[in-house]
C-alpha cells in the first residue's frame, strides 16, 4: 500500500531537484530523469492500480513543469507502467540488475514515445538526435537505479509488506 503523503513529498522534491540540479549532471544525450525513476519504481513495486494512477499523476506533474504538449508525458508513463506491470511478476526482479533492466526498458519506451511525438509534430526534428536522447536518458537513468531504489525503499514509499526492496 502506498503512503500518499510520503509519495507526494517525494515527487515534489524530485521535481524541484529535476528542474534545479539535474541539468548539471547531463552531458549531451545523457540525461538523468528522477521523476521517471520514481514512476518506474512504483510500476515495479506497488500494486497494479496505484502504480498506474501514480504513473498518471507523475506524468501530469511532469507535463505541468515542462513547456511541452500537455498530456504527452502522462499518457506515455501510463503506457510504460502498464507494460512493466504486465511482465513484472514473470521474472525474478529482486536482483538489482533486473531492476535496472526494467528501468532502462521503461525509460527507453517512454523516450521513444516522446521522440515519435516530437518527430511527428515538430518540423525539422532530427530522428537521430531524438533517438540518441531517448537512449542516453534510459542509460543514465538506469545507472542511477540502485541508489534511487534504495532511497525510495528507505523513505518508505510503500509499506514494508508490499515492497521487496525495503
Amino acid at each position: 500500500m502506498l503512503r500518499r503523503g510520503r509519495l507526494v513529498a517525494c515527487a515534489l522534491v524530485l521535481l524541484v531537484l529535476q528542474g534545479a540540479v539535474m541539468h548539471r549532471f547531463s552531458y549531451g544525450a545523457l540525461r538523468l530523469d528522477l521523476l521517471l525513476l520514481l514512476s518506474a519504481y512504483l510500476a515495479l513495486e506497488a500494486a497494479e492500480k496505484p502504480a498506474l494512477v501514480c504513473a498518471l499523476l507523475v506524468g501530469v506533474l511532469r507535463d505541468m513543469a515542462s513547456a511541452g504538449r500537455p498530456g504527452q508525458s502522462a499518457i506515455l508513463l501510463v503506457l510504460a507502467a502498464t507494460g512493466v506491470v504486465l511482465v513484472r511478476d514473470k521474472v525474478y526482479r529482486q536482483w538489482m540488475i533486473m531492476q535496472a533492466l526494467f528501468v532502462f526498458t521503461f525509460v527507453l519506451c517512454f523516450g521513444l514515445g516522446e521522440a515519435a511525438g516530437t518527430f511527428a509534430l515538430v518540423r525539422g526534428a532530427r530522428p537521430g538526435t531524438l533517438l540518441a536522447g531517448a537512449f542516453g536518458q534510459a542509460l543514465l537513468t538506469a545507472a542511477a537505479t540502485p541508489v534511487a531504489f534504495l532511497a525510495f525503499g528507505r523513505i518508505g514509499l510503500l509499506r514494508r509488506e508490499h515492497s521487496v526492496l525495503v
